[in-house]
């Protein structure tokens, strides 16, 4: 048990200020597609016997880099959509030609049962990688957010920026989509953020306030989990949505009365 709560806050502090990025620069998409492309990586560690890790990493590099190139050309959501298809049409064809060889299903729910102390310390590189990225470049972030043009005109390497940005997100989906699966892996980027940004006023508040609410919305689900019986992934958004409701509802109500 000790295990599957510490996983939980992991994944909180990893998403949190993620998902806060990906609001504020409109890449909501683009963790839902690669979620779905992740498919392709079962296929390849099957195919190549690579565990799923190392498998999940060339699937990864090479969605965030098609992405990168083609969103230049078409825009973000058009570039996200057509990669994801391919990778996902890839895997549907290897599944094909190797029938009976995958299990499709672990990959789109997911289950926290499995993690071990292997996910807790990948967990923890990431979380460190996340912080020591976001750190050194919250400055730079902000500024490409706000205005590329002036970005560039300070010096700031920005498709660097958005790259390295991506490949950290990327990382941080596929490492986690056996413990929250694929369907609902984008839920969990975004809602604490989207509840952060009801109730801040600056871009640290509202990651401060998102690692909190990530950190309520995941205990809470990883309890009622445990002693309901109930699916990880699914109970942990149903408890996000209605803190989301109790939050929207309460901050409307406060400035109806000011």
């Amino acid at each position: 048990m000790a295990t599957i709560i510490l996983v939980s806050i992991l994944i909180g502090l990893i998403f949190a200020p993620l998902g806060c990025f990906v609001l504020w620069k409109r890449y909501v998409y683009f963790g839902d597609g690669l979620a779905h492309a992740s498919m392709l990586a079962l296929a390849i560690s099957v195919i190549a016997g690579l565990p799923i890790i190392y498998a999940g990493i060339v699937n990864t590099l090479l969605f965030a880099l098609l992405v990168f190139k083609v969103k230049t050309k078409s825009g973000n959501n058009a570039a996200i959509g057509m990669t994801s298809s391919i990778m996902i049409s890839l895997a549907l064809i290897v599944a094909d030609i190797f029938p009976g060889r995958f299990n499709f299903n672990s990959m789109f729910f997911g289950d926290i049962i499995t993690a071990t102390s292997e996910d807790v310390f990948r967990l923890c590189i990431i979380l460190g990688v996340t912080s020591l990225f976001l750190v050194i470049a919250f400055r730079q972030l902000i500024l490409t957010i706000l205005s590329r043009d002036i970005a560039h005109s300070r010096g700031i390497r920005v498709k660097l920026l958005e790259f390295l940005f991506l490949s950290i997100l990327s990382f941080a989906v596929i490492a986690t989509i056996k413990i929250v699966g694929a369907l609902l892996v984008t839920s969990m980027i975004l809602i604490p953020a989207m509840i952060a940004r009801l109730t801040s006023n600056t871009p640290i508040m509202m990651i401060w306030l998102a690692i909190f609410f990530a950190g309520a919305m995941n205990l809470s689900g990883v309890l009622l989990s445990l002693y309901a019986d109930l699916p990880f992934a699914p109970i942990v958004i149903l408890c996000g949505g209605v803190i989301y409701l109790v939050t929207y509802v309460a901050m409307n109500s406060f400035s109806f009365k000011r």
